[in-house]
This record gives C-alpha cells, sequence and structure tokens, in this order.
C-alpha cells in the first residue's frame, strides 16, 4: 500500500490581498443595491416590514463583510496545500466546517494551463488549472513564475504516464 506524503507547497500570501480586494468589490456592490431598495422603500412608501427586511440583510451583511474581509483571506491561504509527484497531483484546502483532499493520478490529467485575470495580474499571480475527464481542479493564486514551471511540470509528469 502506497502512502501517500501531506502536501507542502502554498500558495502566495499576495493572494489575501486579491480575495480581499474581490470580496470588498463584491460586498460593495450589494451595499448600493441594498441602499438603492431602501431609498425605493423609502420614497414608494412600501410597507414597514419591507424596512425591516432590508436592514436585516444589511445586519447580515455587515457580518459577512467583516468576516470574507478579516478572517477568510487570511485562513484560506495559511490553509492551502498543494504538492506534485510523479504519480499524483494533491490538493488540500478547506475551511472549520468542510476540508477538501484530493488526490489527482498523473495518468488522468487531460490538460493543464495557467489562468490570469486583470485582479490576478494586478499582485503578478496567476491560477493553474488542471482538467481531467471529470472535473476542472484548480491551484490558485501562485506567483506568476512558479504557475508557469508547475504548468510545464504537470505536463511533463503527465506526458510521461501515458
Amino acid at each position: 500500500m502506497m502512502v501517500l506524503k501531506e502536501p507542502s507547497q502554498t500558495i502566495s500570501p499576495n493572494a489575501i490581498k486579491l480575495w480581499r480586494l474581490t470580496s470588498s468589490i463584491t460586498h460593495g456592490i450589494l451595499f448600493l443595491i441594498l441602499g438603492i431598495l431602501l431609498v425605493f422603500s423609502f420614497y414608494f412608501q412600501w410597507a414597514e416590514w419591507w424596512n425591516k427586511i432590508f436592514y436585516g440583510l444589511g445586519l447580515l451583511l455587515i457580518f459577512s463583510c467583516i468576516v470574507e474581509l478579516f478572517i477568510e483571506p487570511i485562513y484560506k491561504q495559511k490553509t492551502w496545500r498543494y504538492g506534485i509527484d510523479e504519480k499524483s497531483i494533491q490538493l488540500k484546502y478547506g475551511g472549520i466546517i468542510q476540508k477538501t483532499y484530493k488526490v489527482i493520478p498523473m495518468n488522468k490529467v487531460y490538460y493543464v494551463h495557467t489562468y490570469q485575470n486583470p485582479f490576478l495580474k494586478k499582485y503578478k499571480l496567476a491560477s493553474v488549472k488542471i482538467g481531467t475527464v471529470a472535473y476542472i481542479h484548480e491551484i490558485p493564486a501562485l506567483p506568476e513564475e512558479e504557475a508557469k514551471r508547475v504548468c510545464e511540470l504537470v505536463v511533463t509528469l503527465s506526458e510521461s504516464k501515458k
């Protein structure tokens, strides 16, 4: 029986800044929509219970904003691990409630590529996407050079297994 080593490679610390930026944009849009709904509620004199719903949603949004801006990105970056060897790719990530550990056999890899959007580019990061028959797996927020190296390594190792 083969024993797998625990994955030890981490993603970039800049991932925290990236996730905070994208989360703040999302929350800003949600706060704007909620504010518009509150203005409509007062202007068009909607039933009072609508205001209570909007205020409740506002409190939930504030709580969500605090968690997703200050707690989640740090925890996510500290717990995200990956490992690549000649037999498999291992991904380990998750939170307090749910943890995920994936092992992708090298002979099941069909393609691999790096991905970069404007937010990733701002922090000089890239994500690596690994495609199998059933799913697309992702290693997020690696430094650009590391992402290229990982992509080349996976291609080399997966070609030797086929």
